[in-house]
């Protein structure tokens, strides 16, 4: 890779066609199609979609440049500082178009003379032959005007131009690093594996919803889901045994790092057949006031240690309600048809109202926001650990979904 080839890529990408390229850069379009195909080979990526349209940035591409962009802003501004003669700022009408175009291997051939201090050493740490890398150098300081490095009996050292050059090379070269790395984990996404937890109510309507297209855009993607309760699947996070987990937040842990998704809001689940004696409109949002009717109505409740109880609890707390429970389960499902069959009423969020047995024989009105009725769904990872790109694309894929 090199300063040139980064800017015939990005005049590909703006003009959307090789021939366009070609007019503006005044090259021959089969040199620009091989450039293009050896740069993609290098890279191990697609950059470009072919279509009828002409070319069309890939997700990688986009990557890509946005990582290039940085690495030929940092080539400008190596060129405009040369051409001012080394200074801090460039004299107007300063000309950098016929400046040395800088190739890869030249700023790591140059900085590794730097780091060891031997032309001969860095040759063979290089595996490039010492009178070829000596002509290099010479040819550049030539070209340069000045010399980059002064020799001696012992070795060679930066002159105060080269240390000054070198520092700016070092970062040009840790930028192509940035696309190298980035690149390869793309390469991971024809490969890759993703191991992840979730609570299975949640995995029940969440999975169906992302992983076929998921696995449609990634086939060679291996998916391992890990399915239990809640306080389980952060114990596996911590042990090291998934990648990240798909929960509802209720409560932190310190290892770990939460990012939120969306929010889950609750319902009150009644009966078909009690709707006119509560009075509740369809879509009206339920106040306090509104659930003070509920005081002498017997409830259908999941069990205590569950989070989702946490919340339901939380609702007839700030409504100021002390149920009457008839009946608790451990299942959101049971709690859902034994409220259709007449038993009580319950509170549900959102993402499990049609779960499983739909909603036959049952209404539901949302809770109001100032009694703390909705529920989290957050993604929690190890802290100081960044996830692969596989993991990333998937969660990003579950943003969208749930938009």
């Amino acid at each position: 890779m090199n300063e040139r080839q980064l800017r015939y890529l990005r005049t590909i990408a703006v003009e959307g066609n090789i021939r366009g390229a070609s007019r503006v850069l005044s090259r021959n379009p089969s040199s620009l199609t091989r450039m293009l195909k050896s740069s993609e080979e290098e890279l191990g990526v697609v950059l470009f979609a072919r279509t009828r349209e002409g070319l069309k940035v890939t997700l990688e591409g986009e990557s890509f440049f946005a990582l290039a962009e940085t690495v030929e802003r940092q080539f400008e501004e190596l060129r405009a500082w040369l051409a001012a003669g080394f200074q801090t700022e460039t004299p107007d009408g300063a000309d950098t178009t016929c400046l040395h175009n800088w190739t890869e291997n030249e700023i790591r051939y140059l900085l590794a003379i730097c780091e060891y201090g031997n032309i001969s050493r860095a040759a063979q740490e290089l595996y490039v032959a010492q009178p070829s890398l000596s002509q290099m150098v010479m040819e550049l300081e030539a070209e340069l005007g000045r010399p980059v490095f002064e020799r001696g009996k012992k070795g060679v050292r930066e002159t105060e131009f080269g240390r000054m050059l070198l520092e700016r090379l070092e970062a040009i070269r840790q930028g192509f690093q940035n696309i190298y790395m980035e690149m390869e984990e793309f390469q991971q996404m024809k490969r890759g594996k993703i191991t992840f937890g979730i609570p299975m109510n949640l995995g029940t309507y969440l999975i169906p919803l992302l992983l076929p297209a998921f696995s449609e855009r990634y086939p060679g993607i291996q998916v391992n889901i890990r399915e239990n309760n809640t306080s389980e699947l952060e114990k596996l996070l911590t042990d090291k045994k998934i990648d990240f987990c798909i929960m509802h937040d209720m409560g932190k842990q310190e290892s770990l790092e939460y990012a939120e998704f969306s929010d889950d809001p609750f319902y009150l689940v009644v009966p078909s057949e009690m709707k006119e004696q509560l009075g509740f409109s369809h879509g009206q949002v339920l106040t306090a006031e509104d659930l003070r009717k509920l005081e002498k109505i017997p409830f259908v409740m999941v069990a205590r240690r569950q989070k989702l109880r946490q919340v339901v609890d939380r609702i007839l707390s700030c409504a100021g309600i002390s149920p009457q429970i008839r009946c608790s389960t451990r299942s959101m499902e049971t709690a859902k048809r034994l409220v259709a069959a007449g038993m009580g009423v319950t509170f549900l969020p959102g993402s499990y109202l049609t779960l499983y047995s739909g909603t036959d024989g049952v209404e539901w009105n949302p809770v109001d926001e100032a009694l703390g009725g909705s529920w989290k769904l957050v993604v929690a990872r190890r802290k100081n650990e960044s996830l692969p790109r596989s993991s990333r694309e998937f969660l990003r894929m579950l943003r969208e979904c749930l938009d």
